[in-house]
């Protein structure tokens, strides 16, 4: 084979596994439940560096809790937090994943939607951890060998061509592989409700004292099972700018998530504080239940 056309192969061997690797999910252990059943703990992190130094985050990532139901799977759980637990689960196969992400204006991006399966038993806590931007030590191997083959292989054509000769593999890339691979060391819960109980916020969107720069963002309260989306009354959100006043805007009820979502009508004013509430009676489950409790945050916008 010509080395042009291994090189390239190597090229595309190189990116595909690297593509395939960027967000891990796994189940990491177990550790004893509180109360009767089993759970499920899930960690986000954004990147490896952030779960060695065990700060979870971002807001805004979807994580879905589901239990298998003979050829499919049926939702229990939805969160936008980066750490969330499950308690008072029946044993079972459920799955763990991350379908989409909210942007900083709180537009949906999908993700590769990447899962885990765990078996809850009774008694224990399944810890699951998702790394949104990870590495692995084979593929940063393989990345570092494929590089310097690259390096080599166009080297030698290069010479045989009288054509000028590649740059080295960048010192960078082989810096960031030494660290990474020297440091890949290990490193709120919402209890699950019976649908006989009524619906709570189990996170929002932006979090608590964010400082938001879009100027029309979408808010959203992510509810703990499904509402009657006709149950949803038009002032069910009340946004409130500490200089600027009240905030005109829509409300409405994301079905395929568990969302109710709010979208301002006019651009929010620069530098002002905004306290969100969801009123407890702005909304009703299947069964006539009213939301369990109000749910409120603040935010900022950026001057």
């Amino acid at each position: 084979m010509p080395r042009r056309a291994l090189a390239a192969l190597l090229v595309v061997g190189q990116l595909t596994l690297l593509l395939s690797g960027c967000m891990s999910v796994q189940a990491t252990g177990t550790h004893p439940a509180q109360g009767p059943g089993g759970g499920v703990a899930v960690r986000v992190f954004p990147d490896d560096g952030a779960w060695r130094a065990g700060r979870p985050g971002p807001d805004g990532i979807e994580g879905e809790l589901e239990r298998r139901s003979g050829n499919g799977w049926v939702p229990v759980f939805r969160s936008l937090n980066p750490a969330w637990t499950v308690a008072g689960l029946p044993p079972g196969e459920y799955r763990v994943r991350f379908p989409a992400r909210l942007d900083e204006a709180g537009n949906v991006v999908r993700l590769s939607g990447k899962a885990t399966t765990v078996q809850v038993r009774d008694g224990a806590v399944t810890d699951v951890r998702a790394v949104l931007d990870h590495v692995s030590t084979g593929l940063i191997v393989l990345g570092v060998v494929t590089v310097v083959a690259i390096a080599v292989i166009l080297t030698k054509e290069s010479r045989d061509h009288g054509l000028p000769l590649p740059p080295p593999p960048p010192p960078e890339l082989l810096d960031a592989v030494f660290y990474v691979s020297v440091n890949l060391a290990a490193g709120s819960g919402w209890e699950s409700a019976e649908r006989s109980l009524p619906p709570a916020v189990t996170s929002h969107f932006p979090a608590a004292g964010a400082i938001v720069a879009a100027r029309r963002p979408r808010l959203v309260f992510s509810l703990s099972k499904p509402l009657r989306p006709t149950s949803l009354h038009a002032g069910a959100v009340t946004v409130l700018g500490e200089a600027s006043g009240l905030v005109p805007g829509q409300v409405s009820y994301d079905a395929a998530n568990w969302w109710v979502v709010w979208q301002p009508a006019v651009d929010l004013a620069a530098g002002d504080t905004f306290h969100v509430t969801l009123a407890r009676d702005g909304a009703e489950d299947a069964a006539g239940h009213e939301l369990a409790a109000p749910a409120s945050f603040t935010f900022r916008t950026a001057p």
